[in-house]
């Protein structure tokens, strides 16, 4: 049963989403995920700001998303998964420590603080404020340590969600598999792999999710590191923090179903299609959760530090994969 106090939120991003299908329809160039991303962040700061409207549209984000990704493994076909893991999982071996130094060695430069530097490079590594929030116990990271880098992320990520399509197109011709490694290697959040995939088409969002979550994997590894070298406690919260999600397990899971050849056609057609539709709700979601207040408060010098990284970044991020696919 749908608690009562998530029904407003929830609602509007419906009618977003259901709005944003119907532009997507006139206008198929440009689709329901591109309406529903542009159509949330204006609602989201007008008819919608009230904080009413907050734990229906968290649920949109965060639930809603869960369940979008889960179906979204029905269509992923095994045989190309198989192609992309050991490269896959090289790429993700060189970029997430590439990252961690060199956000280290900008932020240092720059004059921010040595647990300032690591947060940032964490963050951009791994999957954003998730694990800015991890890693900051096992550094002993002041709180203004934490909470400008988990801006500064989440700031630059949005700004990159909308700009990584734009150039998988001219970089990679929008081929599935080097775009899902650039979005899914070069975003930050998942609701922005996801957002920034769907783009695209919903395969190059498949591929995304998949780079996503290799480099989500890699926390355990950071927390263990980050812990012998600074001694701190937390890495027990770390693991439980970021074992693996149900809706990860529900994707392979389906990926394996749907490639397996029992499902009928129209079944899996269905899911597909259900899949499709609640990523416009939760896209609808991440939108309204996206504030111009909050976007522009940062400082221009911890901005200059998250835009420098991510250009770095990515540039290693499109060699790596030249070299690799």
């Amino acid at each position: 049963m749908i608690d009562r106090k998530i029904i407003d939120g929830l609602t509007a991003c419906v009618i977003v989403a259901v709005i944003s299908i119907l532009f997507g329809k006139l206008l198929p160039s440009l689709g329901a995920d591109s309406f529903a991303i542009l159509l949330g962040i204006i609602a989201g700061n007008t008819l919608a700001k009230d904080k009413r409207f907050q734990p229906g549209v968290k649920f949109a984000e965060s639930k809603i998303l869960a369940l979008a990704i889960a179906l979204l493994g029905i269509g992923l076909n095994l045989n190309a998964l198989i192609k992309v893991g050991i490269k896959g999982i090289l790429l993700v071996l060189l970029l997430v420590p590439f990252v961690i130094l060199t956000n280290y060695i900008i932020g240092r430069l720059l004059g921010f603080s040595e647990k300032f530097s690591l947060l940032m490079g964490t963050g951009n590594a791994v999957c954003g404020s998730s694990a800015i929030a991890a890693v900051a116990p096992i550094l002993k990271a002041e709180e203004d340590e934490v909470g400008i880098p988990v801006a500064v992320v989440n700031l630059v990520g949005t700004i990159s969600m909308f700009l990584l399509p734009i150039l998988a197109l001219k970089v990679f011709h929008y081929d599935v598999i080097k775009t899902g490694a650039l979005i899914g290697g070069g975003l930050q959040s998942v609701g922005q792999v996801v957002v920034a995939g769907s783009f695209v088409s919903i395969e190059a969002a498949r591929y995304a999710i998949l780079f996503k979550m290799a480099r989500v994997l890699m926390i355990g590894v950071i927390a263990v590191v980050f812990s012998y070298i600074f001694a701190g406690e937390g890495t027990e919260s770390t693991k439980k923090k970021f074992s693996v999600p149900p809706f990860i397990i529900a994707f392979f899971l389906l990926s394996v179903i749907g490639s397996s050849g029992y499902l009928p056609v129209s079944v899996i057609h269905l899911i597909k299609l259900a899949s499709e539709y609640l990523l416009v709700v939760a896209i609808a979601g991440i939108g309204m959760r996206i504030k111009f207040s909050e976007l522009l408060k940062e400082g221009p010098l911890a901005l200059l530090f998250g835009i420098s990284a991510s250009v770095l970044q990515i540039a290693f991020l499109i060699i790596l994969i030249h070299v690799l696919f």
